[in-house]
């Protein structure tokens, strides 16, 4: 009976996010109409400059707008090597940051500063993490209201570390401030599956590398530890899946696969592209398999942070364990992800998140023709993760 109870007692643990806050569709310009019409927002407004169409969808819908308060704009600038900085831009890109200050002129707000984030170091190893975490700093979110970070064109390797140092600021902040002047963290993306089709990855790391941050812990004190990977997998990924899997040994592996879809023979045809990788490989159980809903990021979280726990929960009895998170799926999907890692750690389990970082990226020409009837079917998603909602 006491056994019981302890295991019971060990397994209640309140989610952070267990009510959520999700805007999506036709219900996320409502929300900000509403949520700017209510009082002075000052925002600070995050957003990454790329070759993504894109690009620029969710500000522009934010700041047109009217409301009360300071708009403020830092735009992340990607560069391969240090000496990469000053160099040309790509068409794309150009257009992008010509787009972005014709609108912000035509609004009278004042015109974006930039961060620059250095992807490889002289050596050609990952920097773009660390470069992301470093390139902000308290004194940056002190006079906002609101963060509002747009993933839309930035990579896991920069948004990622940038929005787990973003929560931790904002809690510390939250946890000390007035209540009138508590802090709010919103994550916006444009969602566009069509899209995402269409970008193509230009060369991948030979390795794969804990995201700054959000590493496991490797002690002689974990080395017993028995490893487990919770693998979110996609199109067109199995290169980057089998590199991360050639890099660890875990005990168990679960694939999240997306179900309910759109597409219904989407889990289907993800099961086919990585059969031999997964029905090939001892550590692979088809009872393991997660099956998320495709556009719900909170039930992501809820699924495997549940995973999380129950396997720290039944290893603990052989010495404790590694839960090593990857995605290879839409980025609304890698948040979800994340929040799971993030609580997992904050409750002091052994979480990390591992990928594969991609060199570059290119959209398929064959594309272009189609682009704007592609874009038609933008769809913006609004996840507030920190402030009000949960105080």
């Amino acid at each position: 009976m006491g056994l019981k109870v302890k295991l019971k007692a060990k397994c209640i643990v309140k989610m952070y996010w267990e009510n959520y806050f999700l805007k999506s569709g036709p219900s996320f310009a409502p929300f900000w109409e509403g949520y700017l019409g209510e009082n002075k927002r000052d925002i600070l407004f995050i957003m990454g400059m790329g070759f993504d169409p894109r690009t620029n969808v969710g500000i522009k819908k934010i700041y047109s707008i009217k409301s009360i308060g300071l708009k403020s704009t830092i735009v992340l600038r990607y560069y391969t090597q240090q000496e990469d900085i000053g160099t040309q831009n790509s068409p794309l890109v150009q257009k992008h940051l010509t787009e972005l200050t014709t609108f912000l002129s035509s609004k009278s707000l004042t015109a974006f500063t930039e961060r620059n984030i250095i992807q490889r170091s002289q050596d050609n190893k990952s920097i773009a993490s660390i470069n992301a975490t470093q390139s902000f700093n308290e004194e940056d979110f002190r006079d906002y209201s609101d963060i509002i970070v747009d993933i839309s064109a930035m990579p896991r390797g920069v948004f990622l570390p940038l929005i787990n140092k973003l929560l931790k600021v904002i809690s510390d902040w939250n946890s000390t401030c007035d209540p009138a002047n508590k802090k709010n963290l919103h994550v916006i993306v444009t969602e566009n599956a069509e899209l995402d089709a269409k970008i193509q990855d230009r060369g991948e790391a030979e390795d794969g590398i804990f995201i700054h941050g959000l590493g496991v812990i490797d002690t002689a004190k974990t080395k017993s530890h028995k490893e487990v990977w919770i693998a979110m997998i996609g199109e067109g990924q199995t290169k980057q899946y089998d590199i991360i899997r050639k890099n660890i040994d875990p005990a168990e592996i679960c694939p999240v696969l997306p179900f309910p879809s759109k597409d219904l023979k989407r889990t289907d045809k993800l099961i086919i592209e990585y059969q031999d990788l997964l029905f090939n490989d001892g550590s692979f159980d088809p009872k393991n398999i997660i099956y998320a809903h495709e556009e719900n990021p909170f039930q992501v979280y809820r699924l495997m942070w549940r995973a999380i726990m129950r396997y720290d929960e039944s290893l603990s009895i052989l010495s404790g364990c590694k839960i090593i998170v990857s995605v290879f799926s839409s980025k609304l999907l890698t948040i979800g992800a994340f929040l799971a890692v993030y609580e997992a750690r904050a409750n002091g389990k052994n979480a990390g998140i591992k990928h594969v970082e991609s060199l570059d990226y290119e959209l398929d020409k064959n594309a272009e023709c189609i682009i704007e009837d592609i874009l038609k079917r933008n769809n913006l998603v609004e996840l507030w993760l920190a402030g009000n909602p949960y105080e």
